[in-house]
């Protein structure tokens, strides 16, 4: 006759204390990273918030550095001046390069300003030509 041993009672302790120092652990782990999520999430909405409130920090072109101050009697460098009558059909970027399609009572044309400057560097009329050629 063989008697149960006294071993397994121990043993069974031993096994459902150290799950329930793992399911303590586990359960500390999920509770700290949904900590963690609320509190990044709360961090985005905040941010948001006061980046929505703040108004912008976009300096005045006369405050940004080197830029060239408007004289009395020649036309500003952040302004384009179109012949009377004009009507902007298009505008095109490339690089540093600004083109404004317009066409005004006098006939169309086409500015090409220096954005880094403002200035217009050329300006090309546009003709129809000739029905007999």
């Amino acid at each position: 006759m063989t008697q149960p041993s006294r071993d397994t009672k121990p043993d069974d302790a031993d096994e459902a204390a150290a799950r329930k120092r793992t399911e303590r652990l586990l359960v500390f782990i999920v509770s700290f990273l949904g900590l963690l999520i609320v509190a990044g999430i709360t961090a985005v909405v905040l941010r948001i918030i006061y980046l929505s409130a703040t108004p912008s920090a976009q300096q005045e072109p006369s405050q940004v550095a080197g830029a060239a101050a408007p004289v009395a009697g020649l036309p500003s460098p952040d302004r384009l001046d179109l012949p009377a009558g004009a009507v902007v059909k298009s505008i095109s970027v490339s690089g540093d390069r600004l083109a404004v399609h317009y066409e005004a009572p006098s006939g169309a044309g086409i500015a090409v300003l220096d954005l880094a400057t403002g200035v217009v560097t050329r300006r090309v009329s546009i003709a129809p030509e000739a029905a007999g050629r």
